[in-house]
Formats: structure tokens, C-alpha cells, sequence
């Protein structure tokens, strides 16, 4: 199963600390993050990451071509790397076998190796894509900013509503998902109404009862999308 890793953006809320490079190539601790996103990928078994790149993306593409990872990357560029993430997702589809499933990261969210693995080890049975859920919100950093996510009192896995500014939720989207490759129908689907970010895409499956949430539960994950999140972090 390959890792999609979306790292198009320029990461706007963060340039006063990056110098205009990449922000995955921001380094916390010694390593960038994109680092730490394919250290935990090997770890759990995973073999082969796509790397998807827009702003920049000769600098990302250099960097990748002159390290050895202990897993198999390939970078595909997004030309729409300026609009919405799901676009990303959409140009990491040529190099995802067809008819297999996926998983897909942020490349700016640092997290532990076992929140990734239980999302990966979860089953699609029911579902066509799993989001990690963080169920706790009291405790989430920039929370303002976080996808939030609200779900079926019943089963704590059935995803009901997914947006920025839900008034009443549950839990916080992680920003590491497992997806049938049907996902990429979903969100050509949203792209051809004009609204193509993850989110869309998970909203689209939502209105169907197929989208599904993997509690965290206490595991470790941040979104580092501000000065301040670097500051928490080091």
C-alpha cells in the first residue's frame, strides 16, 4: 500500500520561519518533517510514498533525488498547487495501482509512528476512507484552525459532519487517512462542482454513511502550521 504525501502547499502561516523554502523541509529537532513523516511510514511496514510537490518544487524534488530513505519515494508535481489539497491527491492517482487502497498524510503534521499504524491496519470494510479522529478537544493546539468533525453518537466511527467552522463537534481531524481507490472518483466528483479539497471529498462520502473515523486515543500528532506550533514542539 503506498502513502500519498501532500507537500504542495507554501505553507503561508509559517514563511516567517521558513525562508520561502518548502515547509516539509523544515527542520525540528534535527530532522525535516518530511523526515519524520517517511520514518514512520517504514516503520509500520509501509514500502513505497508518493510525494506530491507545487510551490517550490524543484528545491522539494532536489532534496528527495540527493537523500536514501529506508522506503521507495516518488514526487509527481501538482501544477494547481495554489487551490485546494484534494487536487494533490488527484495528481498522486497515475502512480497509486489501480483498484488498490492508499493512505494519505500531511506532510506538516508530526505524529506518532502508531497513530499512523492504526489507521493503517484499520479495515475499509465499511467505509471508503478512515480519517484518525482526536477526540480531544480540549486539549488540541490552534483549534481555530483544526478540521473539525462531528460523529454518529452510535457507533463513534460513522463520520456525520467535517468542516472548519461546525459549531458542534466531536473531535478533530489528524490529517492521516486510508482510502479505497474509489476515493479518487469522490474527488473528481467534488472537482467537477468547483470544490476539490479533502474535506469535499469526505463530505461527499459522508452524505452516504461511508466515511469513517479511527480514534487516536492518546497518542501524540500536531499540525505545525504556525510559528508557535514550532515553538510548542522544540
Amino acid at each position: 500500500m503506498k502513502l500519498i504525501i501532500i507537500a504542495a502547499g507554501q505553507g503561508s502561516r509559517i514563511r516567517s520561519v521558513t525562508d520561502g523554502i518548502p515547509k516539509t523541509l523544515l527542520r525540528l529537532k534535527g530532522k525535516s518533517l518530511l523526515d519524520r513523516v517517511l520514518e514512520n511510514a517504514a516503520s509500520v511496514g509501509i514500502k513505497e510514498a508518493v510525494v506530491v510537490t507545487g510551490y517550490r518544487s524543484p528545491d522539494l524534488v532536489s532534496y528527495i533525488d540527493n537523500h536514501k530513505f529506508e522506503i521507495n519515494v516518488e514526487t509527481v508535481y501538482n501544477g494547481n498547487w495554489d487551490k485546494a489539497n484534494g487536487l494533490s491527491v488527484l495528481a498522486a492517482k497515475p502512480l497509486i495501482p489501480n483498484g488498490e487502497p492508499f493512505l494519505i498524510s500531511m506532510s506538516d503534521h508530526v505524529y506518532d509512528a502508531e497513530l499512523l499504524n492504526n489507521i493503517f491496519q484499520n479495515s475499509l470494510d465499511n467505509y471508503d476512507a478512515l480519517v484518525g479522529l482526536d477526540f480531544r478537544i480540549n486539549n488540541i493546539f490552534d483549534i481555530d484552525d483544526g478540521m473539525k468533525v462531528s460523529v454518529d453518537k452510535n457507533t463513534n466511527t460513522t463520520i456525520t459532519g467535517m468542516s472548519k467552522t461546525l459549531s458542534e463537534f466531536d473531535a478533530i481531524d489528524c490529517g492521516v487517512f486510508k482510502c479505497n481507490f474509489s476515493f479518487f472518483n469522490t474527488l473528481e466528483t467534488a472537482n467537477e462542482s468547483g470544490n476539490c479539497s479533502l474535506a469535499d471529498g469526505c463530505n461527499l462520502l459522508i452524505s452516504e454513511g461511508r466515511m469513517g473515523g479511527v480514534d487516536i486515543g492518546n497518542l501524540f500528532w500536531m499540525d505545525v502550521d504556525t510559528p508557535e506550533a514550532i515553538e510548542a514542539l522544540v
